[in-house]
């Protein structure tokens, strides 16, 4: 009778070559870190560390790789490393970033177009405009943004999808290494154009159910927008809603709440409107109190922040670029830019002046000034005055005068 040979025994792990999986990201920001693009999770690490994961190319083994026992554990179990049976060289390093600026700058808003497809009552930005980043300037952007060792972009408008170039600009994006989420209503999100994308994210505007998403943004809205998200969220890509509280919705949070549950969308943020843009002078889309826009704020779930820490106030890691090539600490303070993206984006970045919670009345005193982060600071009633809304998310009076 024939006997079957041996199987052969497993190979040694020392021997497999190693590699960083292509959604771990190398990062020197305020200490080094490896960033997952496709978790959106930042890890801190030591010196040591960041200089062993540098070494994953896919050209060494484990054992000249030589880290740590239990932290090459953990990073196989996360899935931020690979061992593979041969040689698998990465075509291109994962950093660190060699230009270091702090604050760092972490997230960038990418506005590609100021066009528009509907007419939203509360858009900050105003009256749609036929205004357009060229897809050269967006690859400029790109660059700069990875060689600051930067970790999210949120492709936004405007309607990023009316861009006439669009298909140029998606393309710049799908070879970057930075997680990508496009900001969209969504009715021009089909199938197709979806499976395409070169996001990671997709971000969907449901400002209510029915009544109150179309008394923002127009009749027959609706249902696409839901269309979209679904078609999202079947596609295995990660979907976040955002909304806007209003009037016309606060009774309506809890049904759309059960909503982005059931389309399992891994974020949903809610804001309360600002006196900007279409809203500026008044609007029948405001009324929505300190208290109110907390209790609608407080329903929001996932971890995209984008506010301070360390002792600054909201907006440390984040800027904006305009359609119109203006870069500014964020879409509300165009009408003070911090420059021009032909200046460099680096450039543009250090000159931004963070507030400093110290610096705001009420907020120097509050003992929930540092989880806070003083909320928003165009929304406060001063820039030297704290934001009313995150007052009364955390039930403080947002003046905390010294006992007489």
């Amino acid at each position: 009778m024939n006997q079957s040979p041996n199987p052969p025994a497993p190979r040694d792990p020392s021997k497999k070559f190693i590699r960083l999986a292509d959604r771990a990201l190398l990062r020197r920001l305020e200490e080094p870190c490896l960033y997952d693009a496709l978790g959106d999770e930042l890890y801190e690490l030591n010196d040591e560390a960041l200089e062993g994961l540098g070494r994953c190319l896919g050209d060494m083994t484990v054992a000249q790789a030589d880290l740590e026992a239990e932290f090459l554990e953990y990073c196989l179990e996360e899935g931020l490393l690979q061992l593979h049976d041969q040689p698998q060289p990465l075509h291109k390093g994962p950093g660190p970033n060699e230009l270091v600026l702090l604050p760092s700058l972490r997230y960038l808003e990418l506005q590609v177009s100021w066009r528009c497809n509907l007419k939203c009552s509360h858009c900050y930005l105003g009256k749609a405009r036929p205004v357009d980043l060229d897809p050269a300037q967006v690859e400029r952007v790109c660059d700069e943004f990875e060689q600051l060792g930067g970790l999210r972009l949120l492709v936004s408008g405007g309607e990023p999808l009316t861009h006439p170039r669009w298909e140029e600009i998606n393309e710049i994006l799908a070879a970057r290494s930075f997680r990508k989420v496009l900001l969209t209503n969504g009715l021009l999100l089909d199938g197709k154009t979806l499976r395409g994308l070169g996001v990671d994210e997709v971000q969907i505007s449901l400002d209510g159910m029915r009544a109150g998403h179309e008394a923002l943004r127009g009749g027959a809205t609706f249902g696409p927008a839901v269309k979209a998200a679904e078609v999202v969220a079947g596609s295995g890509r990660d979907l976040s809603i955002a909304t806007m509280a209003h009037p016309g919705n606060l009774g309506e949070l809890e049904e759309l709440g059960e909503l982005v549950r059931r389309l399992d969308a891994r974020e949903w943020s809610i804001d309360v409107p600002c006196p900007s843009g279409r809203l500026e002078g008044g609007s029948a889309v405001e009324g929505v109190t300190a208290a109110q826009g907390a209790a609608a704020i407080s329903r929001g779930f996932g971890g995209a922040y984008h506010g301070g820490s360390d002792g600054m106030a909201c907006g440390l890691h984040l800027a904006t670029v305009g359609a119109d090539g203006t870069v500014a600490q964020c879409g509300f303070y165009f009408d003070k830019p911090l420059g021009k993206i032909g200046e460099g984006l680096a450039t543009c970045w250090q000159a931004r002046k963070p507030v400093v919670l110290k610096e705001v009345e009420g907020c120097n005193r509050c003992p929930e000034a540092e989880e806070c982060g003083g909320g928003c600071r165009f929304r406060a009633p001063d820039p030297c005055k704290p934001d009313p809304v995150m007052c009364a998310l955390y039930n403080v009076d947002g003046r905390h005068e010294p006992p007489s």
